[in-house]
């Protein structure tokens, strides 16, 4: 039958299978013809502003989602939908709010749970983990099989120091829409068994900051006998180089390593493996040390930061020759020595809450007494305008680079980053700034963390309040020099 000898809605019925055929070209003319013949017709409406969504045309999905909602104000798929619009625009408040309201017309609609999950999200991000919770366990109850809801899930109960339920659902990362690790393999996954004489394959996964944190399992899988294999990024390789009970390193690709062994893990998965709670977690650092030879090379880089001739002196006897009144040489006196760190990798999906900028840590300039030294590394380095902050980034090649000049410093002041767990690993005296958001590691309201004895932390009292965190170090910094 030709298209235009069908009703209204035989017309709507094609352009819906259209829709779901993923023909959206198609589908969107269907729907426009519809709303030429009735420009009311509410579901025409509403699953135009859909196809303008997804194909990321969001103004115009709200604007089509919100006039189809003035005209029929009572379905609850036209709220939900239009509040993944606001999402899409970063508009948490109005996505929230349409969230809400699409649950409160049908609290079951067929998409119910992502409501729920899309509201757990919201407030799990400002830190209202006892409702992120409640609206994660709504979703996996209208979808067990809902794993992105039971993956966040899993991250609340181990922020809660649920810790064996939490590593349980932990596993979900793998079963998400988009897996932590895509890669299948036909050997075996490991189940914390005696290994005898097996080859294991230990798997790195999401960021430096994880592998670093995590690496001080294998001790513990190497007491289960075998021949350790160790796959991580080519960054971590040589500070990971003479690590205890690696047997062999492979690098990190997308692939499968290309060597043979006999069973798999993923680093991540090892705290469940070892039912890891408060009383067992392996927390004694130094676990990681920085090479000796390059710690004494980072020992002969000097840079008079009052020098006006903005020169780099490598060693004692250029510094003897120097002429120029240097007010303040960092390694010549006794400052107390920090590096610094103000952003994560932009990448992260928390980053927007985790980072903040140098301009923070202008608070902390004028404590006399101090030397920074900035080990920011990337785009934010840019940030650095000071010239009384010694930038060091063009020293660092890699995590081994950045570990010798942390052995050289007497603190390390980070946001939740890669060299915050760096430093934590290797005993250094570490501060981390926390985001109200906090990642689940750091716990909730604690000034300690059970993984790095050596650590305090700073936390935000409301998401985005950088300022205070930043005045308590200022005060905790005075503290230590005045008894010092």
């Amino acid at each position: 039958m030709r298209e235009e000898k069908l009703n209204l809605k035989q017309v709507l019925d094609l352009a819906v299978r259209y829709h779901t055929q993923g023909r959206l070209a198609e589908a969107e003319t269907l729907y426009k013809r519809i709303l030429e013949k009735n420009p009311y017709h509410t579901d025409a409406l509403h699953l135009l502003g859909v196809i303008a969504h997804q194909l990321g045309k969001h103004e115009e999905a709200v604007k089509d989602i919100s006039r189809a909602i003035q005209l029929n104000p009572v379905s609850a798929i036209y709220y939900s939908n239009l509040g993944m619009a606001y999402d899409a625009l970063g508009k948490d408040d109005e996505a929230t709010e349409n969230f809400r309201k699409a649950l409160e017309r049908d609290f079951k609609y067929d998409k119910a749970h992502l409501a729920h999950y899309n509201l757990g999200v919201y407030f799990m991000e400002r830190g209202d983990i006892d409702r992120a919770l409640e609206h994660y366990n709504k979703a996996i109850e209208l979808d067990k099989n809902f794993f992105e809801a039971r993956w966040n899930r899993s991250l609340i109960l181990l922020l809660l120091g649920k810790f064996k339920e939490g590593w349980d659902e932990y596993e979900c990362r793998f079963k998400k829409e988009k897996p932590t690790d895509i890669r299948v393999f036909d050997k075996p996954k490991w189940n914390g068994s005696l290994l005898g004489r097996k080859r294991i394959l230990i798997l790195s996964e999401q960021g430096f900051g994880d592998t670093i944190h995590f690496i001080r399992y294998i001790s513990l899988v190497k007491e289960r006998g075998g021949y350790v294999i160790f796959e991580c990024k080519k960054e971590l390789r040589r500070l990971f180089e003479n690590f205890p009970g690696i047997d062999e390193f492979v690098e990190k690709d997308k692939g499968i390593p290309k060597v043979e062994f006999d069973c798999y893990i993923h680093l991540m998965s090892l705290p469940g493996i070892f039912n890891t709670n408060f009383d067992s977690i392996p927390n004694k650092v130094p676990y990681i040390w920085a090479n000796p030879a390059l710690v004494e090379k980072f020992k002969d880089i000097y840079i008079p930061v009052d020098c006006t001739k903005k020169q780099e002196c490598i060693d004692r006897d250029s510094l003897k020759k120097c002429n120029i009144i240097i007010g303040n040489l960092c390694n010549f006196n006794n400052n107390l020595k920090i590096g610094i760190v103000w952003a994560g990798n932009p990448q992260q999906e928390n980053d927007k809450n985790r980072s903040t900028s140098f301009e923070k840590f202008r608070t902390l300039k004028d404590i006399s007494g101090v030397s920074f030294f900035s080990l920011q590394k990337g785009e934010a380095s840019s940030q650095l305008t000071d010239p009384k902050i010694i930038d060091l980034e063009r020293y660092i090649a890699d995590f081994a680079d950045t570990a010798a000049i942390i052995e050289n410093l007497n603190l390390v002041i980070s946001v939740d980053t890669s060299v915050a767990h760096l430093s934590g690993a290797m005993g250094k005296p570490t501060w981390v700034l926390l985001s109200a958001a906090a990642d689940w590691r750091w716990l909730l309201q604690k000034k300690d963390s059970p993984w790095y004895q050596n650590m305090k932390l700073f936390r935000q009292r409301k998401l985005g309040d950088w300022d205070s965190v930043f005045w308590e170090v200022r005060e905790e910094l005075r503290n230590i020099l005045y008894k010092k």
